[in-house]
Formats: structure tokens, C-alpha cells, sequence
């Protein structure tokens, strides 16, 4: 089995050393043939060169640096490297990890023999256990419940997966693939299947996801089922017009009918529920002409659109 194994990289290149060390140690005997594809993902500090080497390989094949012209961020790196494997054409499935170790390497053993198994899936990792504190995990929690709600669909695990060849040509074809693979998987009806694996540690430094990052990670898994998003809220809006509606006559009846009405509170909470009405139909007015012009708007394909910001491939190592 040919396997490639896509490594997005921005100047965590201690951690990917290590982690190409121990997936060479984890993979001797594997009947494999592997490759190993790190993507530059526009990093500012320089590759591995012979005082921090990733020679001396027994298991790995070669391991050739991918170099985009810019930084695209982590998604987009993973989709342009998946573009250019599916384009080669030489690999019968792709592996997606990190390269900080929080994706171990012994795990892609995992994912191989549970593709033996089932061959036509793709093979996910779902964490049962995670290593992050307890803000993060509180935080993850409500960002897959918030998911849920607005999407009506579950999201359950990320990038580390195992991707058969006959599953990669509809995957880099699809525009939601460019911002966030596990979206993507969800939303393209493929057969996926989820193993459940624990995270690991980082090997070296710190994690380069700040609040804004996972922020927008969440806004990018949403955006895939935008329409799904969209029809939600503006029923919701609609039921909240609905509201404010009935609010306004219930005001005017116990204005009119009664003499329960307290001097200015009739105009003061009609006041307020116009401004709600208002706003409400002004949100789904715009909501609605938003949606229609962003269907007519061209989509990035990775599989036509990502490889024009590969500026080189470069062997750092052979077996």
C-alpha cells in the first residue's frame, strides 16, 4: 500500500523532526510504502538542513517539503497538499495529521488497519480522551453544541484522517474543502467511519491557536452548511417578527379594552417592539439578497485553484 502522509507546517519544525522520527520507528515492518509531504505553510523560520536532520530513515520512503508561496493557513495548506497528491496520482490513500504530536504517530497504524477493513470509508479519528485543560475542552463542548444547532449536523472529530484514492478526487473538488476538511468530509456523503483514538502531547513549544484562530476554525466548519445556517436563522427571525406582531396587538388590546394599561407604557413597549419588528425584517431582507449573490459567486476548487501557490517541492530525506 502506498500511503502519503500530509504534514501541515508553520515553523514548528522541532516538533516535526521528532515526529518524522517516530513514524519512521512506528512503521518499520508496516507492509507500506511511505511518503511523507510536510507543507510549508509560509514559515518564517528555516527548515530542518543538517544541524536539526531528518535523515538516516528506514521505514519512510522520503519525506519532500512542500513550499507554498504564502501563508494560507492551516486548511488551506492541508487542501492545496491533497490537491497536489490527488494531481500525482501515485498513492492509494492519504493520511492528514498534525506535525506537533498531538496526532500519534502509533494511531496511523490504527487508521491502516481499520482501512483494511473497510476500504471504500474514510477514516477518522474521534478523540475519547484529549490532553487540553479545561477551558478548552468547555469551549470545544459548546462549539460543537453550537454546531449542532445551527447546522443540524454533528461534528465529531478533525484533521487526523485516513483518505482512500477513490475518495480524494471528490474531496478536492469540493469548494468547502478549502476551508475546512472536516466539514467537508461531512457535507460530501462519503463513508466515513470513526475510530476512537486519544490525543497525545505536543513534542516542543507552544500551540499557535489563539481565540481568534479557533474562532475562526468554528465560523469556517459552519460556513460548508451555510444554506442549512441560513434557513434556520431566518426562521427564526421570522418567528421573532411573528412575536413582536402579537406583541403589538396585545399592547393595542389592553390599551383599548382595559384599564390596566399604566400611563406610557403603551407607547414605550410598542416602541421597542417595533424597533424589534423592524430590525428583524431588515435582517431577513438582507439576509435573504446575501445568500442569493454569494450563490452566484465563483468558488475555490483545490483541485484546479490550490496549486498555483505551490512555489517548489524539495527531497529533505531519503531511505
Amino acid at each position: 500500500m502506498r500511503i502519503a502522509v500530509v504534514i501541515p507546517i508553520f515553523n514548528d519544525w522541532d516538533s516535526f523532526v521528532i515526529l518524522v522520527r517516530e513514524l519512521d520507528r512506528v512503521l518499520a515492518g508496516a507492509n507500506a510504502s511511505v511518503e511523507v509531504l510536510p507543507v510549508d505553510d509560509g514559515s518564517t523560520d528555516p527548515v530542518p538542513s543538517a544541524s536539526n536532520p531528518v535523515g538516516g530513515l528506514r521505514a519512510i520512503e522520503r519525506v519532500e517539503l512542500v513550499r507554498l508561496a504564502c501563508n494560507l493557513g492551516h486548511q488551506r495548506a492541508i487542501a492545496t497538499a491533497l490537491a497536489e497528491i490527488h494531481r500525482r496520482g501515485t498513492f492509494d490513500v492519504v493520511c492528514v495529521m498534525d506535525g506537533d504530536g498531538e496526532d500519534r504517530p502509533q494511531d496511523l497504524l490504527r487508521l491502516m488497519r481499520e482501512h483494511h477493513r473497510h476500504p471504500d470509508h474514510v477514516i477518522v479519528a474521534r478523540r475519547c480522551e484529549r490532553s487540553e485543560g479545561l477551558v478548552f475542552r468547555t469551549f470545544y463542548s459548546l462549539y460543537k453544541a453550537a454546531f449542532a444547532a445551527i447546522t443540524g449536523r454533528r461534528i465529531d472529530f478533525g484533521n487526523f484522517c485516513l483518505i482512500p484514492a477513490s475518495a480524494l478526487e471528490r474531496i478536492v473538488h469540493l469548494p468547502d474543502a478549502w476551508n475546512h476538511l472536516a466539514a467537508a468530509l461531512i457535507k460530501s456523503r462519503l463513508l466515513i467511519r470513526r475510530e476512537d483514538l486519544p490525543r497525545g502531547t505536543r513534542y516542543a513549544g507552544r500551540s499557535k491557536m489563539n481565540l481568534v484562530s479557533l474562532v475562526t476554525h468554528g465560523l469556517s466548519a459552519v460556513s460548508a452548511f451555510s444554506e442549512a445556517a441560513f434557513v434556520r436563522m431566518l426562521l427564526l427571525s421570522l418567528l421573532l417578527a411573528v412575536g413582536c406582531a402579537a406583541g403589538l396587538v396585545t399592547v393595542m388590546l389592553v390599551r383599548l379594552l382595559t384599564d390596566l394599561a399604566v400611563p406610557g407604557w403603551t407607547s414605550t413597549v410598542s416602541g421597542i417592539l417595533l424597533i424589534l419588528l423592524s430590525q428583524t425584517v431588515m435582517f431577513s431582507v438582507v439576509a435573504v439578497f446575501l445568500n442569493l449573490s454569494g450563490r452566484s459567486a465563483r468558488s475555490t476548487i483545490p483541485a484546479t485553484d490550490a496549486l498555483r501557490f505551490i512555489r517548489d517541492c524539495t527531497t529533505l530525506a531519503r531511505r
